[in-house]
């Protein structure tokens, strides 16, 4: 994977690989990296998942074009189907064909990416006839590539995978209104006919395509789907039905949730109702907030109210739901699933890292079960809850409110950075004499990616090293040491079920990170250990 990348479109700002040239006053540190420097840059975060697993080299200059305004329509009518705001850009490029990428932006930030090729696309339409819905499911199967957390997973494109990202786009596309065969057109004409160690045969790849489009048909209650007839052909650029609002999470009856490897229920909501008690207009004012919180903040919440927990502990189905959904970002970890099992009298609430520190003073279990002891005696009725939707889901105003205050986006690449830089405004505060001003002199609570080798499963306690009060409170964080690549000692607070989260699974000792986390502690590097509340953490 290092050095090479597969995409579909990207957007001026970012930076790719290759642009030597020479430094000048006013550039950027990511300005006066050398070519060779930014590929090596780029290489060491990229993941990317390609349409058909064909890796191909590219110039970043030529990763500046606009996607055509067909295309861009296109996105943004798969997206409104899903319910989500989209967690990407879009552009074109000299690629092979589309891909789904991380890439690193002008301050050496990795964002999110679809990169394509126009011409690719013009000979896919073609293949197909020209019907537009040839490129709908490409780009539909890349949009889910993103939104599922695949290019935050280490190793690019895998079958399992692309298989998931192929029932996206069979799911959306019936949403859309596509017949099954045109949902599967496009991947039968240019897909390979044997499989490789990324990517299915294009046969598998159809048929988890039609499987997609066959479990959105039967959301609908329609009599039709196994037959695969589908509604008449609409044009892809149409939007939702008459009636449902531009963007707004589209709402079916009789949702069951998703079993392993099925599609998330969160492409389409935030709130899934198996007992039908909650009142639905409520449901989709609260569904619409946390749309909106996704849209503008980047976190993920969502609520299960359910039937049956089958067998399993309330907190091991929401951590089950969490790693299945892939709920929120994998990287900063703000993503959360609440589960309750009214009639059950069993609730619990898995959060990410990054959202359980805005909910740490809080004990959202004790408080949804005491809503089920006032409210459920009511709801169980004919009436259902009415006003006790609003009760329960005001048990989590106080955490979604910390969580929409909270940034969520890594400015910082490395601790020396961070560090010479509250160093240059504490030198000018200095000079100044001006006051304290807490939204640029605060070097704490900053999330930043910091590279080094794990030196100890069990740092010792005390001054400048591990607070016992963290590691021995009732949150039960682990610590770990590990010195980062530029010199600085750090403590790495982990939370208990982040593990369970992460590809790599446990941190082992002697190993070479990239973490990231939010600074608890800033230290030096000498005695003084910084410290970090660890989000995630992916081993070089």
């Amino acid at each position: 994977m290092k050095g090479y990348f597969l995409a579909t479109t990207l957007l001026a700002p970012l930076l790719l690989v290759g642009c030597n040239r020479g430094a000048d006053p006013g550039s950027t540190a990511a300005d006066r990296l050398t070519g060779g420097q930014k590929i090596e840059a780029i290489a060491s975060t990229l993941q990317a998942c390609s349409y058909d697993g064909r890796p191909v080299s590219g110039n970043a200059a030529a990763f500046t074009g606009a996607a055509p305004e067909n295309c861009q329509l296109a996105v943004k009518r798969i997206m409104d189907y899903t319910g989500l705001p989209a967690n990407f850009v879009v552009t074109t490029g000299p690629v092979d064909n589309a891909a789904a990428v991380i890439m690193l932006d002008q301050n050496r930030v990795p964002r999110r990416v679809i990169a394509f090729n126009p011409n690719f696309m013009r000979a896919a339409m073609a293949r197909v006839g020209g019907d537009p819905w040839g490129p709908t499911s490409i780009l539909a199967h890349e949009i889910a590539h993103h939104l599922s957390g695949h290019t935050i997973v280490p190793g690019g494109s895998r079958p399992d995978i692309e298989l998931e990202a192929d029932k996206f786009s069979g799911f959306v596309m019936e949403k859309m209104g596509a017949p099954e065969r045109a949902a599967t057109e496009m991947i039968l004409a240019v897909g390979s006919a044997h499989g490789s160690p990324t990517h299915p045969d294009k046969v598998t790849r159809a048929n988890a395509i039609r499987a997609g489009w066959q479990q959105a048909c039967a959301q609908q209650q329609r009599s039709d789907c196994r037959a695969g007839s589908g509604a008449a052909p609409v044009n892809p650029n149409a939007g939702p039905t008459a009636g449902a609002e531009p963007g707004a999470p589209i709402v079916k009856a009789n949702f069951a949730l998703p079993a392993p490897g099925s599609i998330p229920f969160k492409y389409g909501r935030f709130i899934v109702d198996e007992t039908g008690k909650l009142d639905a207009g409520r449901v989709r004012a609260m569904d619409q907030k946390l749309y909106t919180l996704a849209k503008d903040v980047g976190a993920e919440f969502t609520i299960l109210v359910v039937n049956d927990l089958h067998g399993q502990s309330p907190e091991d189905y929401a951590w089950a739901m969490m790693r299945q959904l892939r709920v929120g970002k994998l990287d900063v970890g703000n993503g959360a699933v609440a589960v309750i099992a009214p009639r059950q009298r069993q609730a619990a609430v898995a959060f990410g890292p990054g959202f359980a520190k805005e909910a740490e003073f809080s004990d959202p279990k004790k408080m949804l079960l005491d809503w089920v002891d006032a409210a459920w005696s009511y709801c169980d009725d004919a009436d259902g809850c009415q006003g006790w939707t609003d009760n329960l889901f005001n048990v989590f105003s106080f955490t979604l409110s910390n969580v929409a205050h909270t940034k969520w986006t890594i400015d910082y690449p490395s601790l020396g950075v961070l560090n010479a830089h509250y160093d240059q405004v504490t030198a000018e505060r200095t000079r100044s004499k001006r006051p304290w001003n807490d939204a640029i002199d605060q070097p704490l609570g900053n999330l930043l990616r910091i590279s080094g080798t794990v030196t100890s499963l069990d740092p010792p306690q005390g001054p400048g090293q591990v607070t016992p009060s963290i590691v021995n409170g009732p949150l039960a964080y682990k610590a770990v040491s590990l010195r980062t690549d530029d010199g600085f000692p750090v403590i790495l607070y982990v939370a208990p079920r982040t593990a369970g989260l992460m590809p790599a699974g446990a941190i082992k000792a002697g190993q070479r990170y990239t973490v990231v986390g939010r600074l608890q502690r800033r230290g030096d590097k000498g005695a003084q250990a910084s410290a970090l509340w660890t989000f995630s953490y992916d081993p070089i």
